[in-house]
């Protein structure tokens, strides 16, 4: 029998969830860790609003009650309740930058949306560049966003007022590009591509830093974790010194994935359901 780690942490989307849901032989494999001592939790992309929402009844399930969870790609990090214990925010400068490069290239974005930082009170905010897509942006997402448009201008203002750590710009579905990261040179901002949107988060923040930041606090050694993620925001987390490296996915886009990796001892398994099975082994 495998030795359990101390803590394991996953991300959500295609890794511990597929279509929006998680399926049973995940939870069963959560469980068993559980049950043997270990903490389990999460480190996504999404918001807290989001999260709640792609977990659902499972929230509590997935994420131990004594853990902390990692958002935003590792840029916040909250505890079950939403409230913050770690964050890197833009300053004026890089907010002026985002808000520059979204002007310049509005043509290519039908969306831009942010979390507050009171993200357990507070619904994601979802400007359209267009007034006209309101109404159907809010019977999409009206149960847990806030849409709005304005000019380009008057959102400047509304993010110079908030304490922000990723704005998001929604491509146009024309517009293809998925597992891309690039840094920009006269700004400290970094752009992800993936799942059809274009994010920016602050430079030299990433989810291997944010489990850093995670298990010193939580007193936990990275040889005594367990990490397990499927895409582009998960490269550094796939990296780290951590006793189980699990990459979940289709072969080729695990193939993708490994290409940013430099770590050898990978356990590969080309879905969720088999993730949860994995983990009943340990």
């Amino acid at each position: 029998m495998s030795e359990i780690p101390r803590l394991a942490i996953f991300d959500v989307d295609g890794t511990i969830a597929q279509n929006g849901k998680v399926p049973e032989a995940v939870l069963n494999g959560l469980k068993n860790l559980q049950n043997k001592g270990c903490l389990t939790t999460v480190s996504t992309g999404r918001g807290y609003v989001r999260l709640r929402e792609a977990l659902g009844d499972n929230f509590d399930n997935v994420i131990s009650q004594n853990a902390l969870i990692i958002l935003e790609h590792g840029t916040k990090i909250v505890d079950n309740h939403g409230n913050v214990k770690f964050g890197e925010f833009f300053n004026d400068r890089e907010i002026d930058h985002i808000i520059d490069f979204t002007r310049a290239n509005i043509d290519l974005f039908k969306l831009l949306w942010f979390n507050p930082v009171e993200i357990a009170k507070t619904k994601v905010q979802v400007w359209c560049s267009d007034p006209k897509d309101i109404q159907f942006e809010t019977e999409k997402r009206g149960h847990y966003a806030d849409v709005f448009s304005c000019s380009i201008g008057e959102l400047e203002d509304i993010l110079l007022q908030q304490k922000l750590s990723n704005v998001t710009l929604k491509l146009k579905d024309y517009v293809k590009v998925e597992n891309l990261k690039l840094s920009f040179t006269r700004t400290d901002t970094n752009v992800l591509f993936q799942d059809g949107n274009m994010e920016f988060i602050k430079n030299n923040t990433n989810k291997a830093l944010a489990i850093n930041w995670m298990t010193h606090h939580l007193r936990i050694k990275s040889d005594d974790i367990l990490v397990a993620g499927n895409a582009i925001n998960d490269v550094e987390m796939l990296d780290i010194d951590s006793k189980y490296t699990v990459l979940v996915g289709p072969q080729e886009i695990r193939d993708t994935i490994k290409s940013y990796i430099s770590k050898q001892s990978i356990v590969e398994v080309d879905s969720p359901a088999k993730l949860g099975e994995y983990l009943t082994t340990l």
